[in-house]
């Protein structure tokens, strides 16, 4: 019976005992969270109660293993996978900000200049510095033509 396999699956993900687990010290910085995310496996699985699906991820053993964010290691939560993933762009982001900074001298003004926000003065953006020292870029608004 398919319905009580679920009822089963998600009484034992909501009831299941934590395993211990050690408390890091200092938190993950968003250039470390690229880094694992980069050296996580992805692979394709089935359900064992929905074999006709096929989904494609981390396994959460090694999710557990290169993040230890979650209840326990055989679930991956939606808010932090999220969470992983935004700063992992964020990380981008400002890895690509910086390669563009390094350009910008050796392409000389070609086409017009480009807006980078009121704070890029100081690179500090609307929410301050974050603790890896990059910081949140302002909201770019479109250009009218």
């Amino acid at each position: 019976m398919p319905f009580l396999r679920n009822i089963r699956g998600i009484a034992s993900t909501l009831f299941a005992p934590r395993p211990p687990r050690t408390e890091r010290t200092a938190p993950l910085t968003r250039a470390q969270i690229l880094a694992r995310l980069d050296d996580l496996p992805i692979s394709e699985w089935r359900y064992d109660w929905d074999p006709d699906s096929l989904h494609l991820g981390p396994m959460a053993q090694d999710w557990w293993a290169a993040f230890g964010y979650g209840r326990r290691d055989t679930t991956i939560m939606p808010v932090d996978a999220q969470g992983v993933l935004i700063a992992a762009v964020q990380e981008l982001s400002r890895r690509v900000r910086e390669l563009e900074a390094q350009q910008a001298p050796a392409a000389g003004t070609l086409g017009e200049p480009r807006d980078t926000g009121p704070d890029s003065a100081t690179g500090n953006g609307p929410a301050g510095p974050l603790r890896d020292g990059a910081s949140v870029p302002a909201p770019q608004k479109p250009r009218t033509p």
